[in-house]
């Protein structure tokens, strides 16, 4: 299909679909569990996949496949398991990057490669799509996250 053909289906007619946006998103932070077990923050770094792993109501380069609206999130919120994996694929990501979210501060004595890996992108697609889904004391942490980072830059 070209890109011409592609921007021309309806944002509905390019999403995945529920099913497939739950095993994509179960998989990816089941992965997220074995690389934070294996203390292998790296693979957060140098891995994609912030497009089903925090799904929000704006396109990205993948188009429509991945983005969510009311009714998405509606049927997203009512199955308790993606719920639960949408927690914590986000308090992994934070964990990767030093930051524990409960106490919205850096972790003491973060190991090699535990730490910010320069993704505002997926930061801000992280934080968004906590608030979609009402999970906003994990959006605060990621919004302190973001104003930590903004006070060690300057």
């Amino acid at each position: 299909m070209s890109k011409d053909e592609v921007q021309a289906l309806s944002p509905s007619d390019q999403f995945v679909g529920i099913p497939e946006l739950v095993k994509k998103h179960s998989e990816q932070v089941d992965l997220f569990h074995t690389w934070s077990n294996a203390r292998a923050w790296e693979n957060f770094h140098i891995n994609h996949f912030d497009w089903w792993a925090f799904p929000i109501n704006r396109p990205s380069k993948h188009g429509f496949k991945y983005t969510v609206g009311e009714p998405e999130v509606a049927q997203l919120k009512a199955n308790p398991d993606f719920m639960a994996k949408h927690r914590l694929g986000a308090q992994l990501m934070l964990l990767s990057w030093g930051w524990e979210w409960q106490t919205h501060q850096p972790v003491p004595d973060p190991d090699p490669n535990q730490a910010w890996a320069h993704w505002p992108i997926r930061l801000e697609k992280c934080t968004l799509s906590m608030e979609m889904f009402g999970h906003h004391e994990i959006a605060a942490s990621c919004k302190a996250y973001t104003k930590h980072l903004v006070a060690i830059e300057n």
